[in-house]
């Protein structure tokens, strides 16, 4: 295999004559990488790689010998020949080195998954804007980075993913779609209380009532049953659907501290090494990291023709991590505790009605306690599937 390999690459068929031919065969065997040594007489015939023409001459030249070679085989010789033709040698650079650019550029950008032009045109603005357009070096791209910065920032977009073949960049799209109405939607069930409260409203559509209007309920209590006994005593299982109206209290906590320790984002570096098959060449990097920093790293194979190769190109992103320390007067602590509150009543009070709302704060030396409790009004009812068998 070895001399199947020196062939093909470079090697020379040699005739030695001369005295102490022994001394002679020591030598070449010693500093000349032999493949093939054999001798007729005084004569000795031997097969060397391309790389050990000048130390055979050095040797056969001390010992005043006749070196004769007899031919030169292999790529080497052939390239060897063109050595002066310096235009020939930068086409096949030039060739090679825009083969391999070609190989690596987007193209093209395929939208799939969506006829719609107005999505399909703010995919692709997101997607310039964090570098994945025509001209875009490929190797430099995260894949699944953009894949998650485009489902993060499209409420449109249920799923993502992102991929190369050759020069074309797919991206596959699933939007988000109205949730079609089906039988499984009148499964049977009953109505139970999701809040401790009063009732102070009823209207029930399907279902048996359980309860009354004045009537105080716990969480989880049956409200409104779906399974239903005719006079003839057969029992029926019904999809409940009812209203339930009840006041009940809800008492939510906020906190802040004094001293409140943040880590925040700050500049990201980038680090690139070539891989071959699994060995990994660090490029030159003039960056010298100090401190804490998050890693992120991906390889991207290049490719040549559309054929993958085992070479790429990895790069490891570090995030640098900056520790902040915020220090609060007590009125700004209080104003971010009210802050969280008007956040909290704008999201998560949902279709409640506000009724009423008792608000305390508890200042100390290191932080401010917001308590709110409130009186809300609303429908407490939630559907509770039925099993039966």
């Amino acid at each position: 295999m070895n001399l199947f390999f020196m062939r093909l690459i470079g090697i020379i068929i040699v005739r030695i004559d001369g005295f102490d031919m022994g001394i002679v065969i020591n030598r070449i065997r010693r500093e000349c990488k032999v493949l093939s040594l054999n001798t007729k007489g005084d004569t000795v015939y031997a097969i060397l790689p391309f790389y050990c023409e000048e130390k055979l001459q050095e040797i056969v030249s001390e010992r005043s010998c006749v070196l004769e070679i007899i031919s030169r085989k292999g790529i080497y010789f052939h390239i060897y020949k063109y050595r002066k033709r310096y235009g020939f040698a930068v086409g096949i650079l030039a060739s090679i080195i825009l083969s391999f650019y070609l190989s690596n550029i987007v193209f093209s950008i395929r939208i799939v998954g969506t006829d719609d032009e107005e999505i399909v045109y703010e995919v692709r603005e997101i997607l310039e804007e964090e570098g994945l357009k025509a001209g875009a070096f490929i190797p430099n791209l995260n894949f699944l980075k953009l894949s998650a910065r485009l489902f993060a920032v499209d409420d449109d977009i249920s799923w993502v993913s992102i991929g190369n073949s050759g020069s074309v960049v797919t991206v596959n799209l699933r939007l988000v779609t109205e949730k079609a109405e089906t039988d499984e939607g009148r499964i049977p069930c009953n109505i139970v209380a999701t809040e401790d409260a009063q009732i102070i409203g009823i209207n029930v559509l399907v279902g048996q009532l359980e309860i009354l209007i004045g009537d105080a309920v716990a969480k989880g209590d049956l409200l409104v049953s779906g399974y239903v006994e005719r006079g003839n005593g057969r029992v029926y299982y019904y999809h409940s659907i009812a209203n339930i109206t009840a006041i009940f209290e809800r008492t939510v906590t906020f906190e802040q501290s004094i001293y409140e320790r943040k880590v925040i984002d700050g500049e990201t570096f980038y680090s690139k090494s070539l891989s071959i098959f699994d060995i990994d060449i660090p490029l030159p990097n003039l960056t010298v990291l100090d401190g804490s920093y998050i890693t992120d790293t991906y390889t991207t194979n290049l490719r040549l023709f559309g054929i993958e190769l085992p070479i790429g190109i990895t790069t490891t992103e570090y995030t640098e991590q900056i520790y902040k320390l915020n220090i609060y007067s007590l009125d700004e602590a209080e104003a971010i505790v009210y802050d969280k509150l008007e956040n909290y009543e704008e999201n998560l009070i949902g279709d409640y009605e506000v009724i009423g709302r008792d608000v305390t704060v508890n200042k100390t030396d290191s932080s401010v306690t917001l308590t709110c409790t409130y009186t809300l009004q609303g429908d407490i009812g939630t559907e509770s599937p039925i099993f039966a068998k």
